[in-house]
C-alpha cells in the first residue's frame, strides 16, 4: 500500500474544467486520485480556494463540499487588479508539499494544477524519494510540468464519469 499526500490549486482546477465543460465532483476526484482498492491509501488532501474580495462569500457552498468530501481548504483573500483579483497561492503551496514531505512522509504527492510554477518543487520532491504525480486536463497542463514529474494523471476520465456538467 502506498501512502498519498494530495495538493489541489483550485482556481486552476476550476478554470481548467470550466473550459472542458464540466464541474468535478470533489469527493470522487479523491477517489480517483486515492483509490483503495488500487493500494493507494489516502493521508491528507489540501484544496487552496481564492477569495474574491469584492464576493468574499461567493465560494461559500464550494468551500464547505471541499470540506465534507475530505480535503483542508486553504483559503486567502486576493488582492483587487483592475477588473478582477489576484490570489497567488504557490508559495503556500510548495511550503506545505515541502513540510508534508518531511513530516508525512508520504510515497506519492499528487499535484492537481498543471502549472508549470511548480516544476522546482515537483523536482525536490522527486530528490528526496517522492513519486510525485500531476492531476491535470490535458488541455492545461504545462508540458515542461508533465515532463518533470513521475508521472501524469489525465482528468478527461472524469469528464463522462464523476464530473457533472457545468
Amino acid at each position: 500500500m502506498q501512502t498519498v499526500a494530495i495538493f489541489q490549486d483550485y482556481a486552476n482546477l476550476d478554470s481548467a474544467s470550466s473550459s472542458n465543460g464540466c464541474r468535478i465532483n470533489q469527493a470522487e476526484l479523491l477517489r480517483y486520485l486515492a483509490d483503495d482498492a488500487e493500494g493507494r491509501y489516502l493521508k491528507v488532501a489540501n484544496a487552496y480556494v481564492p477569495i474574491d474580495p469584492r464576493q468574499e462569500h461567493a465560494r461559500d457552498g464550494r468551500i464547505a463540499d471541499l470540506w465534507t468530501s475530505g480535503y483542508i481548504v486553504h483559503t486567502k483573500v486576493g488582492t483587487v487588479a483592475g477588473q478582477s483579483y489576484k490570489c497567488d497561492f504557490d508559495v503556500e503551496m510548495t511550503m506545505d508539499m515541502m513540510k508534508t514531505a518531511y513530516e508525512l512522509k508520504p510515497d506519492i504527492i499528487v499535484l492537481v494544477c498543471g502549472d508549470s510554477d511548480f516544476v522546482p518543487v515537483v523536482l525536490e520532491l522527486r530528490k528526496l524519494g517522492i513519486r510525485v504525480e500531476v492531476a491535470s486536463f490535458d488541455s492545461s497542463l504545462s508540458q515542461l510540468l508533465a515532463n518533470r514529474c513521475s508521472g501524469v494523471i489525465s482528468l478527461e476520465a472524469l469528464v463522462g464519469q464523476e464530473a457533472t456538467s457545468v
